[in-house]
């Protein structure tokens, strides 16, 4: 794992992007897109930014809060590989370093082992390894068609991920880590259903889906059977974040407002509360996770969209939105 240079200026990155973005053939095969992972609290207010400018895709924080995993771009190879990024000291390693397309990563409760996707000429779907290490390598789901981890359950027992269908479009799946390892649907309709998360007691998935509308809206069903779905989302909402003492959901508005809601769960009934606006993010993909939250809720670590020269790079393997297909 070698360590990189953490800073990039401001003006600097202007230069950068002034540079790159110069009307050429290979420029125009190779655009540029630089973002900020930036810390803020509740109300918008910029705390702090973490690590350099580069072209970030999706992040998760580790449990602890002491790490955070990103999907960095390598714009020579079109591909994207995972960053380790230390929250307290802004450093960064490069976790992965082959062929391979690896794009998505979770971590698992105790944040010791992680789950990554890959897509390659030898090997594609979801793989778990060492949070210190890609190595050894486990394959926990061979998909060659697309497979993308989006939460592991607290009790270390089961992921959640997301596939692409030509026929169900995005559908929520389910893989046990013990026993048997057949996946099997959670979430799969004639509707979009995305951005799966576990509450923090493990019996609730919060997701988006299309089922009542034409975009999607955040709703919470049980786990592991997943019975009625509540609907947490008042006018649409994608990429839901459990507060980690499950009385809140953070989610991102089609306008990319973050937005607040409440919850109380009694009986197996979810009550939604208020839904309040936080503040806006300008994100640079829609298709990847923009933030995370701190474990109280109280700080927010968001992907900010600095500067582009020409349209954003297509990911080969890039995690599927509503209403797309990948390429």
């Amino acid at each position: 794992m070698r360590l990189v240079p953490d800073r990039l200026s401001l003006a600097s990155a202007v230069a950068l992007v002034a540079t790159l973005a110069a009307p050429s053939a290979q420029q125009r095969t190779t655009p540029v897109v630089l973002s900020q992972l930036t810390w803020f609290d509740r109300t918008g207010k910029l705390l702090a930014k973490l690590g350099p400018l580069a072209d970030h895709g999706n992040l998760e924080l580790s449990p602890d809060g002491s790490r955070v995993a990103v999907a960095v771009a390598d714009r020579t190879l079109r591909t994207r590989d995972i960053w380790m990024y230390d929250v307290a000291s802004g450093e960064r390693h490069q976790f992965t370093n082959d062929p391979a397309d690896e794009n998505w990563l979770i971590f698992s409760p105790d944040g010791a082992r992680v789950i990554v996707n890959a897509f390659g000429s030898e090997h594609s779907g979801l793989f778990a390894s060492p949070s210190t290490g890609v190595t050894p390598r486990e394959t926990i789901v061979d998909d060659p068609s697309g497979a993308w981890p989006v939460s592991w359950s607290p009790d270390g027992g089961s992921v959640l991920f997301v596939t692409d269908s030509p026929r169900t479009g995005n559908d929520i799946w389910v893989v046990s880590l013990n026993g048997d390892r057949t996946p099997h649907a959670y979430q799969r309709t004639e509707a979009s259903e995305n951005w799966a998360a576990f509450s923090p007691d493990g019996r609730w998935v919060a997701f988006s889906s299309t089922a009542s509308s034409d975009g999607p809206e955040v709703y919470v069903a049980r786990f592991p059977t997943p019975g009625p779905a509540w609907r947490v989302s008042a006018d649409g909402g994608t990429q839901a974040r459990w507060r980690a003492d499950g009385k809140e959901i953070v989610y991102l508005s089609p306008d990319r407002t973050l937005m607040s809601a409440t919850l109380s769960i009694e009986n197996d009934k979810v009550t939604v509360g208020r839904i309040e606006p936080l503040f806006s993010i300008t994100n640079p993909y829609g298709a990847y996770h923009a933030f995370d939250l701190s474990r109280d809720g109280q700080r927010i670590l968001a992907n900010v969209g600095l500067a582009a020269g020409g349209p954003r790079l297509q990911a080969r393997h890039e995690h599927p939105s509503f209403g797309r297909r990948r390429p």
